[in-house]
């Protein structure tokens, strides 16, 4: 069987939770916001970015048909090599795949795939991470010829410039393995390793490992050491999702909490890098899959559902604004649909992955979507 991995925990969460059909919701806003859909049809958009005004999503794909295999605590799931990365058209509405083939693992229907989650840009390269570790699939588990396509790019980073595409960093297996010396820090769920969030740092890179509950850094040369681990919440684990670099330098951190978390469980870490000093700064959060800085400074985050991961359900994500030291962010938007990345735009816009969970088929129900959401003074 394929070992226990936190994204594919929650692939099994979300088949639950959707149950077949998905009924839309509509968004609730402040009087202060807008929101409007800018292009749907996405194959489980995650994360955004912008790079030089273009919006850029993570789509993990629908996984496929090369391969299936069944757990028993998560039925069956499919591989396939679904997962691409896309250029939104923000003007017109349209999508441009400009990166695709990356291996994707999802239900059968093709709902909470994982494949490439987290994306990020600096220097001219996009740099996105693709979730899993070669470590976690058993040999002989899937055929000879997908096993090895997979094992190329499960957990490392895919890095995108003029020169073309290529592989780095297998932050996967060194996670599974740094998990796997370190079991008393999460009991029963280590080893375990699903890179998740990447922000790119010049020629390196930041990663946050949801399933080791680590932040990581990859240099330059594809060495991935591990810098920190997040510490659990009251249940479970941290499960960090998303970083980002403030106006002062540091790292802010967020994380979705494992199952059996209630509400406003969640917390948004600082690092900074030059002390080696890891804080809370600012608690009171749910769910978080994404967040980021937008203009002025200000934080936000993307939570997956209000009522918590156990609860989930459509229309009860949404997104927050979070002052520094809080204790309960500001609903900026809610009733929002398993939302997922986060962008802020130049003029002050944001963008979030709606439906983040879905395929770009559903047979006539909701798809992938990005939506913007618009700050009114």
């Amino acid at each position: 069987m394929l070992m226990r991995t936190r994204s594919m925990a929650i692939l099994a969460l979300v088949a639950a939770v959707l149950g077949g059909a998905a009924t839309s919701a509509s968004a609730s806003t402040a009087s202060h916001a807008t929101v409007t859909t800018v292009v749907s049809g996405l194959d489980n958009p995650r994360d955004l970015v912008f790079s030089h005004g273009r919006l850029y999503v993570a789509e993990a794909g629908h996984g496929g048909t090369a391969a299936c295999f069944s757990d028993p605590e998560l039925g069956k799931a499919c591989v396939g090599f679904t997962s691409k990365i896309t250029r939104v058209d923000i003007a017109h509405g349209r999508v441009h795949r400009i990166a695709r083939g990356f291996v994707s693992i999802a239900s059968p229907d093709g709902t909470g795939a994982t494949g490439v989650d987290g994306i990020s840009a600096s220097d001219g390269r996009l740099v996105g991470i693709i979730t899993g570790s070669a470590l976690s699939i058993p040999h002989g588990l899937l055929p000879a010829s997908v096993e090895a396509r997979a094992k190329r790019q499960l957990g490392r980073l895919v890095v995108l410039s003029d020169d073309g595409r290529r592989f780095a960093g297998n932050v996967g297996n060194r996670d599974f393995v740094w998990s796997g010396n370190h079991p008393n820090l999460v009991p029963g769920q280590f080893p375990d390793a699903n890179p998740y969030g990447v922000l790119a740092a010049g020629r390196s890179s930041w990663v946050v490992d949801a399933g080791s509950n680590t932040l990581d850094r990859v240099s330059p040369g594809g060495h991935v050491r591990v810098v920190r681990f997040i510490p659990n919440p009251p249940a479970s684990d941290a499960v960090p999702t998303c970083v980002d670099r403030g106006p002062d330098g540091a790292l802010y951190i967020g994380e979705l909490t494992g199952g059996g978390n209630a509400p406003g469980a969640s917390t948004v870490w600082r690092y900074d890098p030059k002390q080696d000093r890891l804080s809370k700064w600012a608690t009171g959060l749910t769910a978080v899959t994404g967040c980021g800085f937008g203009k002025h400074g200000r934080f936000y985050a993307t939570e997956f559902s209000t009522n918590g991961l156990d609860q989930a359900a459509p229309g009860t994500g949404a997104v927050v604004l979070v002052p520094a030291h809080s204790t309960k962010p500001t609903t900026i938007v809610g009733g929002l649909n398993f939302p997922g990345g986060f962008a802020a735009g130049h003029d002050g816009s944001l963008y979030v992955s709606d439906w983040s969970i879905l395929p770009a088929n559903t047979g006539g129900g909701p798809t992938g979507s990005v939506i913007r959401i618009t700050l009114h003074s």
